[in-house]
């Protein structure tokens, strides 16, 4: 064979294996895309799958932690409606016990001494003592005051109420003698209505005939009474 014809039958084998590489690479191709779409598609559901399970947990705990939120709101708004009725709760008290200025509506009465009496069995019966002030006091409560003051001095549920012929004692004050003020915040109308009651207050409706003892009232639009002054210096009212 001459080398002529040994070069072409080289070239075409050398041509043959190019072509049977290139047809072996198409066909390994088409084979393995198949396989990889199939793997990239169930990595893909697998992805999907745990980003669907970490949503899940993820509401799980935001739903916990609404629950927890409305919990939490639920007991402050408790707490603060509670803390609200403690304060008012505390507000009165403080106003009850005079520890707090007032004002508002009320009456304001005036006691003075009558005129002495020489036939009478009871020579000081024309001079106000701490009875008649204590009665007042006890009937402007009884008719619904929220306050009261004496000569200009607050009234407390612990107030006692002592002395002697025309002196009135209040607490451990200083002597008060006539006229004696008394102020009273409340239901003004319900309050002038027990003191215009001719059956109230017999002991000083009594005098009031026999000595010309003076009680008289007014109803005012704000009467405004200090808080108790535990220094228990008070100023005596001036007679008018």
């Amino acid at each position: 064979m001459s080398t002529r014809s040994l070069a072409g039958l080289l070239a075409v084998a050398l041509v043959a294996l190019a072509t049977g590489f290139v047809l072996a690479d198409q066909v390994r191709t088409q084979l393995l895309t198949p396989s990889n779409q199939v793997g990239r598609y169930q990595a893909l559901v697998r992805s999907v799958q745990d980003l669907e399970a970490t949503n899940a947990d993820h509401r799980r705990q935001i739903a916990g932690l609404r629950g927890q939120i409305d919990e939490l709101e639920a007991d402050a708004a408790a707490r603060s409606a509670t803390t609200q009725s403690l304060r008012s709760q505390l507000t009165d008290l403080r106003a009850h016990a005079g520890l707090i200025a007032v004002h508002g509506p009320g009456v304001e009465v005036l006691l003075r001494n009558g005129v002495p009496s020489s036939g009478a069995s009871n020579p000081s019966g024309y001079l106000v003592n701490f009875q008649d002030v204590q009665d007042v006091v006890n009937l402007l409560f009884a008719q619904g005051a929220e306050a009261i003051a004496v000569n200009g001095r607050r009234i407390t549920p612990l107030t006692g109420f002592s002395g002697t012929e025309g002196q009135i004692l209040i607490d451990q004050g200083p002597p008060l003698t006539s006229p004696i003020k008394i102020d009273a915040v409340g239901d003004r109308n319900r309050m002038a209505a027990a003191l215009d009651d001719g059956s109230k207050l017999p002991g000083v409706r009594a005098r009031e005939v026999q000595f010309q003892l003076h009680l008289t009232f007014e109803g005012m639009p704000d009467i405004s009474l200090p808080a108790y002054d535990s220094s228990l210096q008070i100023p005596h009212v001036s007679a008018s």
